[in-house]
């Protein structure tokens, strides 16, 4: 339950920020913000899609869209982040 709610947070600050990144009154931000990490590892396979945050955001993170399209942030730092950029970097290269 925690799971789910956390995830409709993290899915909620990411509709607003583009909301917010649209809105031609605002300050020049781009892409979405997490306000938390997930510390559950899970598999690449899993993972269709990834980016990094950008500068505007108070923490650096990466924003994985998983095939059921949620997106997951990870620390950059952890390992588990780490092994799926990089898997889906070789699955990019090699395709």
């Amino acid at each position: 339950m925690k799971t789910s709610t956390a995830a409709l947070a993290v899915l909620f600050v990411a509709v607003l920020c583009y909301q917010v990144s649209s809105s031609p009154n605002s300050v020049n931000f781009s892409g979405p913000c997490c306000i938390q990490y997930s510390t559950k590892a899970f598999p690449s396979s899993r993972v269709v899609m990834y980016e990094y945050t950008g500068s505007h955001c108070f923490q650096p993170a990466v924003i994985f869209t998983t095939v059921a399209g949620k997106l997951v942030c990870g620390k950059p730092d952890d390992k588990w982040v780490q092994d799926i950029v990089n898997h889906q970097k070789d699955k990019a290269n090699s395709g």
